[in-house]
C-alpha cells in the first residue's frame, strides 16, 4: 500500500517548502475545471458517509480534518479498559479515499469567507518542518459541507476542564486508560492510607446517557473479569458511581429500559445517584448537590465527564458570519434540506447543527446519505450546477427514520429499542448483547475493522484485558 502514496507524500513535502516562502498562501488542488469543488469539513459519521457515496466524477472532492481517520465512536468506551484496541476502531481516511479523485488535507479549518468562498486552514506545528512559522493557508470552494461534529459540554461547571477526563476522541480514551492504570498501581502500595486507597479506586462517571452508561458497564466488566484475577485484594475495593442530573438514566430510551438498567446496575454494585447536580470538580474531590439540596464531597481517583456535547468552534465562527439568520448559540441552524440558513452553497450535518433530532451517529449517517444522493442527482443536470441551493425543486426534504437504539450496560447484557411497524419493541439481556455486538461488527467502516474488533473480543475472552499504556 505504501508505494501508492509516495507521490502524495512528496507533493506534501514540496508544499511545506513552498509555504515557508510566504506568510499566507492559497492551495489550488489538482482539479478538473469543468467540475465544481466540494469541500467536506470533518471525518465523522456525516462527512465520511458523504465521502463514501459522493460521485467523484461529478465533483472535485476535498476533505479537511485535523484527524486522518474515521472513529467508530460506539466502541470508544470499550477502548478505555482494553476490551477493544484503539487502532481497531480507527479507519484511515486514505483507505476510504482509495484511488478516487479525492484530496485530503490534515488541518483544522479556523475561518471562512462566505462571500469569496474561501476557507482558512491551520496545520498543527508537528506537521510542519522545524523552524517554520507558516501554519496557515487558504483553499477555495464552490460547495461546502460542515460536518465538524461536537465536543464536550461542561455547562460552565468549575474545575471540569482542569481535572475531569472526557470521552469524545481517541486521545480521551487513552488518557482514561492511563489514569485507570495509574490508580490501580498506586493503590497497590502498602505505605498509603486506606482513605487514599479507597479514593484511588473510586471511579466517578458524570452523565447518564448512552456514553456514560456504557463506560460504567465496561468498568464493571474490567473489575469482575480482570481485576479479580490479577489483583483480587483491590477488586473488592473498586467502586463505580454514576451521577445524573435527571431523575433517570438513559432518558432517551423507553422508561422500562431505564428501569432495567437501574436494576442491573444495582445488581452489579454500580452506585446510581440520579437527580444529583455536579457543582464543582476539584483535584481528588467532586462537589455534588443531592436531591434534598444538601452538598456533599465525593473523593475520586478518576472522573469521566460524559454529560453533554456542544458544537465545535468552527460552527460558531461560521454562525458569527451570519448574525441575522444564525440566532441559536448552540450551533448552526439548518433547514429541512440541511442548508445553513443565511449562507449560499453551504450545508451542515451532525452534532454541529441545531435540529429536532438527537445528536446520534445514525442521524449524521442518514444525513450524509441523503445529502450525497441529492448532490449526485443534481450534478447530473448541468443546468442547475450553479443553483444547488434550490434543492426543494428536485429533492425531497430530509427526514430522519430511527433504526432503533442500542446500549451496552455491562455483565454481557445490553438493551435495545427497535421499531416494529408503528410500535417499538424493548428488549434487554444477554441475547441483546449479542445483537449489540453484531450491530457493531456490521456498522464498522471496513472488513479490516470488523475483523480487528472480532479478534480483540476473542483475545479478551481467552487472555483477558490489558490496560498497559506507554
Amino acid at each position: 500500500m505504501l508505494p501508492r502514496f509516495r507521490p502524495t507524500l512528496l507533493a506534501a513535502t514540496q508544499r511545506a517548502i513552498y509555504f515557508r516562502a510566504r506568510p499566507m498562501s492559497t492551495i489550488v488542488p489538482h482539479t478538473e475545471p469543468q467540475r465544481k469543488t466540494l469541500v467536506l469539513l470533518g471525518t465523522g459519521w456525516g462527512s465520511t458517509t458523504i465521502l463514501k457515496n459522493i460521485d467523484t466524477k461529478k465533483f472535485n472532492v476535498v476533505v479537511v480534518s485535523p484527524r486522518n481517520y474515521f472513529l467508530f465512536t460506539p466502541l470508544l468506551p470499550s477502548c478505555t479498559v482494553g476490551t477493544t484496541e484503539n487502532r481497531s476502531i480507527m479507519e484511515p481516511i486514505r483507505h476510504i479515499v482509495g484511488k478516487r479523485n479525492v484530496k485530503f488535507y490534515e488541518a483544522e479549518c479556523t475561518d471562512v469567507d462566505v462571500t469569496k468562498k474561501q476557507l482558512v486552514l491551520e496545520r498543527t506545528p508537528q506537521a510542519v518542518s522545524s523552524g517554520s512559522s507558516n501554519l496557515k493557508t487558504k483553499i477555495s470552494y464552490d460547495y461546502l459541507v460542515v460536518g465538524v461534529g461536537g465536543t464536550y459540554n461542561t455547562f460552565g461547571t468549575p474545575g471540569v476542564e482542569e481535572y475531569a477526563c472526557f470521552l469524545k476522541e481517541m486521545t480521551d480514551a487513552s488518557k482514561i486508560k492511563r489514569r485507570l492504570k495509574d490508580a490501580i498501581e498506586n493503590a497497590s502500595f502498602d505505605n498509603i492510607t486506606e482513605s487514599d486507597r479507597s479514593r484511588l479506586l473510586h471511579m466517578v462517571v458524570v452523565g447518564g446517557g448512552p456514553t456514560g452508561v456504557e463506560y460504567a458497564g465496561e468498568l464493571h466488566d474490567f473489575m469482575v473479569e480482570d481485576m479479580k484475577r490479577w489483583v483480587p485484594e483491590l477488586a473488592s475495593k473498586f467502586r463505580i458511581t454514576l451521577i445524573e442530573a435527571l431523575p433517570n438514566v438513559l432518558s432517551s430510551f423507553d422508561k422500562r429500559l431505564s428501569e432495567y438498567t437501574k436494576a442491573i446496575f444495582e445488581k452489579n454494585n454500580i452506585e446510581l445517584r440520579t437527580s444529583t447536580m455536579v457543582k464543582e470538580v476539584k483535584d481528588k474531590v467532586v462537589v455534588v448537590q443531592n436531591p434534598d439540596g444538601t452538598s456533599e464531597e465525593l473523593p475520586y481517583g478518576t472522573l469521566v465527564w460524559a454529560a453533554g456535547i456542544r458544537a465545535r468552534q468552527f460552527a460558531h465562527t461560521l454562525r458569527e458570519k451570519l448574525p441575522d439568520a444564525q440566532t441559536n448559540h448552540r450551533g448552526l441552524v439548518i433547514d429541512q434540506y440541511l442548508r445553513v440558513k443565511g449562507a449560499q452553497d453551504i450545508w451542515a450535518l451532525g452534532d454541529c447543527t441545531v435540529t429536532e433530532n438527537a445528536p446520534l451517529a445514525q442521524v449524521a449517517s442518514q444525513q450524509g446519505k441523503w445529502l450525497s444522493r441529492s448532490l449526485n442527482m443534481m450534478a447530473r443536470d448541468r443546468s442547475v450546477t450553479d443553483t444547488f441551493c434550490q434543492m426543494e425543486e428536485r429533492a425531497q426534504p430530509f427526514k430522519y427514520v430511527s433504526n432503533g437504539s442500542l446500549a451496552y450496560i455491562g455483565g454481557e447484557k445490553a438493551i435495545a429499542e427497535l421499531p416494529f411497524f408503528n410500535q417499538h419493541i424493548t428488549v434487554g439481556g444477554p441475547l441483546t448483547s449479542v445483537m449489540w455486538k453484531g450491530y457493531c461488527l456490521w456498522e464498522l467502516s471496513s472488513v479490516r475493522s470488523s475483523m480487528s474488533v472480532a479478534t480483540d473480543w476473542i483475545r479478551r475472552a481467552l487472555f483477558g484485558r490489558t490496560v498497559s499504556v506507554d
